[in-house]
C-alpha cells in the first residue's frame, strides 16, 4: 500500500481588527507565524473496491424488487385513498339528506307499501353516517 505525504506551509496572522486568518501565500506588512502541515493521502485497498462492485450488481434483483415493492404500496395508498373520498362523499350526502328533511320515508320492498322513519331511526342514522364522516373525510 502506498501512502503519500505531502507538506504544505502555510501563514497565520491577525489583522487590525483581531480576526485570525489562515493562508497558503505570505501577507505582506503582516506579522505572521508560519505553520507546517502534513497531509497524508488515506490508505485505500483496492480490493474491496472490486468486490464492493461486484455485490453491488448481485443486489439489483432485490433493488428492483424494492422499487416494484414501493410502487404497489403507492398504487394500493392511492386506491384506498380514492375508496376513501368517495365514502366520505356518500356518508355527506346521507347527513345532509337526513338533516334536511323532516319527514323521512322508504318503501318496503316485501309489501310496497311506504313507510315512515320516526325520529329515533333517523337520528340513528345520521350518527352513524356522521361517524362515517369523521373516519374517512380527513
Amino acid at each position: 500500500m502506498n501512502t503519500a505525504t505531502a507538506k504544505q506551509k502555510y501563514y497565520k496572522w491577525t489583522d487590525e481588527n483581531g480576526s485570525i486568518h489562515y493562508s497558503t501565500e505570505k501577507p505582506e506588512n503582516n506579522q505572521t507565524e508560519e505553520l507546517d502541515i502534513s497531509t497524508k493521502q488515506p490508505d485505500v485497498p483496492v480490493e474491496p473496491i472490486r468486490a464492493h462492485a461486484e455485490s453491488e450488481t448481485s443486489d439489483e434483483p432485490e433493488e428492483k424488487s424494492y422499487l416494484e415493492q414501493r410502487r404497489e404500496k403507492k398504487q394500493k395508498a392511492k386506491k384506498l385513498a380514492q375508496e376513501n373520498r368517495e365514502r366520505c362523499l356518500d356518508a355527506k350526502h346521507i347527513v345532509n339528506r337526513y338533516q334536511q328533511q323532516v319527514r323521512m320515508s322508504r318503501i318496503d320492498r316485501e309489501t310496497g307499501e311506504k313507510i315512515y322513519l320516526d325520529d329515533t331511526k333517523r337520528a340513528s342514522i345520521i350518527k352513524s353516517a356522521q361517524q362515517a364522516v369523521r373516519k374517512y373525510c380527513r
